[in-house]
């Protein structure tokens, strides 16, 4: 079930009925390679306020998969530039008339804002360090495909916490799927307040979220290390983080992974910085799901607007 009807602003407000579904869209899409039914009367737009690759790429892939009417709004050209506010700039595009809109903003709640703004769907592409729906259910299916029991998984992730909207969705996703996750990170990048939030999961999930400021011994259990970008943009004057030493004691590299499990697997959620938070070699190593999670991106987006799309009807 998604108990907010239409739309997708995180992981908190879906069950796992739902991630099981897109599961089973998913799967069909990769394996039959077809369409049912093509949506060319409906209208998809994004609107990012933030750069991206990956997710905008592969939400306009699966709109074209889709044959329905993708649009772009490039903020670079247009009217924000020239004062427009979100608001006018969201309730422009609506009068134009669309059906999705897919929302990537640098404030936490924009995603949610415009959904209680607009009358057509709005999934979230990620909001400030709030939330990244769709990416966590693209990571989720790309462990399923490995054939892998949630229940029998220890996932660590490794990283920046304190900016991080994937490691938010992630976490929530990994537990409601009903595996142990760590968290794994230098103190200034899991301040206490971050901590704090975290914890409170452990109400709804008890003995499975866990908090570390070390590297190794937590990843002798695991089954899966996600490394996390270190979201450089973000760090303002208050952000003290060494990179080098950053570098020196929390990147995934080969000699780290010589005392894990021989069958562990790797996954980060891109952008990277190579040789920061991972080694070159590691990600493109044969136990990196990386590319997968690309992907893989693509098939679970097309059907998180399949799904919205034979909703409507």
């Amino acid at each position: 079930m998604n108990y907010l009807g239409k739309h997708i602003i995180d992981i908190d407000h879906i069950d796992r009925d739902y991630i099981e579904n897109i599961f089973s869209i998913t799967l069909r899409l990769k394996t039959q390679n077809e369409v049912k039914e093509y949506f060319n009367n409906k209208n998809i737009c994004t609107l990012f306020f933030e750069d991206s690759t990956r997710t905008r790429l592969s939400f306009e892939k699966a709109s074209n998969n889709l044959k329905a009417n993708f649009h772009n709004l490039d903020l670079s050209t247009s009217s924000v530039n020239k004062g427009e506010s979100f608001f006018n700039t969201i309730k422009t595009v609506e009068s134009i008339g669309m059906d999705i809109y897919i929302i990537r903003h640098g404030s936490s709640g924009a995603a949610i804002f415009a959904a209680k703004n607009l009358k057509g769907t709005v999934i979230n592409a990620g909001d400030g360090s709030h939330a990244h729906p769709t990416q966590a259910l693209s990571d989720l299916f790309t462990i399923k495909e490995q054939k892998k029991d949630f229940a029998k998984l220890e996932i660590s992730i490794v990283g920046d916490f304190l900016f991080s909207r994937v490691a938010r969705s992630n976490i929530l996703a990994f537990l409601k799927m009903g595996s142990k996750v760590n968290i794994l990170g230098p103190p200034e990048l899991t301040s206490p307040q971050i901590s704090d939030a975290y914890a409170q999961y452990n109400h709804l999930y008890p003995g499975s979220l866990k908090f570390y400021n070390e590297l190794k011994q937590p990843l002798i259990n695991s089954d899966i290390i996600m490394a996390l970008r270190i979201q450089k943009e973000r760090f303002n004057k208050e952000t003290k983080v060494d990179l080098d030493n950053y570098k020196s004691k929390w990147r995934i590299d080969k000699e780290l992974l010589d005392h894990c499990k021989k069958n562990i697997l790797i996954m980060h959620p891109g952008p990277m910085n190579e040789e920061l938070e991972i080694s070159h070699n590691v990600a493109h190593s044969d136990i990196s799901l990386i590319n997968k999670q690309v992907e893989n991106g693509v098939y679970v987006r097309q059907s998180i607007m399949q799904d919205i799309f034979e909703g409507e009807d």
